[in-house]
């Protein structure tokens, strides 16, 4: 019966029936509407999910004990891909904490499980074998990584690892940590690699970015310095006094190099709104007026320089120690933009986290001083425009890592963007 609701893959005949579980998830969120189009969302989202995961537990020789959705990237009218902590019991009697990844709407290889019903297809995964990221499985084997390190130069050791980000088919960030060496490797989908490893190396010159020890285009790694100091972020979460003064800020993207009328164009927040904003209309239709009008406010935005941007610059992209900037990381977006996007980012992202933080007066005052700084700098009121694209791009967050109040978020975000649609010059 089960097996009939939700899908019998022809290449999977032979997957037992007790690999099929029935489980609840831990404070669901609630689910969006159901999109005719992407009909394997609100099963990836539903309790169905662990149906569909427990499947291919039980394939590997596991039995699913609980599931909760991490995050997922949604795309309205066309995928949808949804990442998943799950509690594991191996047929060693292991118990584990595994990843697992299932996706509707992409195009996977032929060797990843899919289960089918009908049109609807959904492709799952465990991590690391992410098949749009081959170098994934090498990143965090600790003897390919001391491998690795051998070939960059370091002594041989033993490679303590420790995954800091993961988004399922784009990108991951494996901390890399031995008796004598600490880095970073980026793993992306191969294709990106040697434009980030060109872009470090186009801004070590100038700018504190990590330094890339070397990278591998097969294999889509880059391995890059760890950086000193603390983000910016939690030195105002820690109430520290001691944090950069906007000439600082200032002063860090000025170290940018001249634009040459080549490189790849940075879209900014208002670009992407119209995404931002069919996204966020799809999952909480209720907010589908206000959102238009916001979008059709920020149409008003005119283009402005073209320099080189960092293209996510805010406080946790900032590395400081003492008071003083130390590095400048993430830089994988930098390109030709528009610096008035850079500093609302900044803006726009300590709006946002004031939100939720227990150090909001801290973090709003320091908000306050830079608006104030960069108001010198660029048009006030078109300032203040992209701040708010810059909100209802976050405001889209709640949703992709399934807060079970990702709807109340959703809309404090949305009303935060619209108070600095209304904002003053």
């Amino acid at each position: 019966e089960v097996v009939a609701r939700v899908f019998a893959n022809p290449r999977a005949r032979g997957w037992p029936a007790s690999a099929w579980h029935h489980l609840g998830r831990m404070a669901a969120p609630p689910l969006p509407p159901f999109d005719p189009d992407v009909p394997a969302l609100t099963t990836l989202l539903g309790e169905e999910a662990a149906e569909v995961v427990g499947v291919v537990v039980g394939a590997a020789g596991g039995s699913l004990r609980s599931l909760i959705t991490s995050q997922v990237r949604y795309v309205p009218g066309r995928s949808v891909t949804a990442q998943y902590r799950c509690d594991v019991t191996w047929s060693d009697g292991a118990n584990k904490v595994e990843t697992f990844v299932a996706m509707s709407g992409i195009p996977v290889p032929d060797e990843v499980p899919v289960l089918q019903q009908g049109d609807v297809s959904i492709a799952v995964f465990r991590f690391p074998n992410d098949p749009f990221l081959p170098g994934l499985p090498a990143a965090v084997d600790s003897a390919r990584t001391a491998r690795l390190l051998e070939q960059l130069g370091e002594p041989p050791a033993e490679a303590r690892l420790r995954t800091r980000a993961y988004r399922a088919g784009r990108r991951a960030v494996v901390e890399v940590t031995t008796g004598k060496a600490r880095l970073f490797i980026k793993v992306l989908r191969p294709k990106r690699a040697a434009a980030l490893q060109e872009r470090h190396q186009a801004l070590a010159a100038s700018v504190p970015v990590p330094h890339s020890h070397g990278w591998s285009g097969d294999l889509g790694l880059v391995a890059l310095q760890a950086m000193p100091g603390k983000t910016l972020r939690k030195a105002l979460e820690s109430g520290s006094k001691r944090v950069p003064e906007p000439a600082q800020l200032i002063e860090l993207l000025d170290r940018f190099p001249q634009v040459d009328g080549t490189g790849e164009a940075v879209a900014g927040p208002v670009a992407r709104a119209p995404d931002h904003a069919r996204l966020i209309a799809t999952v909480m239709p209720a907010l589908a007026d206000r959102l238009d009008a916001l979008v059709e406010g920020l149409g008003a935005v005119e283009s402005g320089d073209d320099r080189y941007v960092h293209g996510d610059f805010h406080s946790s992209q900032v590395l400081t120690r003492g008071g003083d900037i130390v590095g400048l990381v993430d830089v994988d977006t930098a390109g030709r933009g528009d610096r008035a996007d850079d500093l609302a980012t900044m803006i726009g992202h300590l709006s946002t986290l004031a939100l939720e933080s227990s150090a909001r007066r801290t973090i709003d005052a320091y908000g306050r001083t830079l608006v104030r700084a960069f108001d010198v700098l660029v048009d006030p009121a078109s300032l203040r425009m992209r701040v708010a694209a810059v909100v209802l791009g976050f405001a889209t967050g709640p949703f992709r890592v399934q807060l079970p109040t990702w709807q109340q978020q959703t809309e404090r975000r949305v009303a935060m963007a619209e108070k600095w649609m209304r904002a003053d010059s």
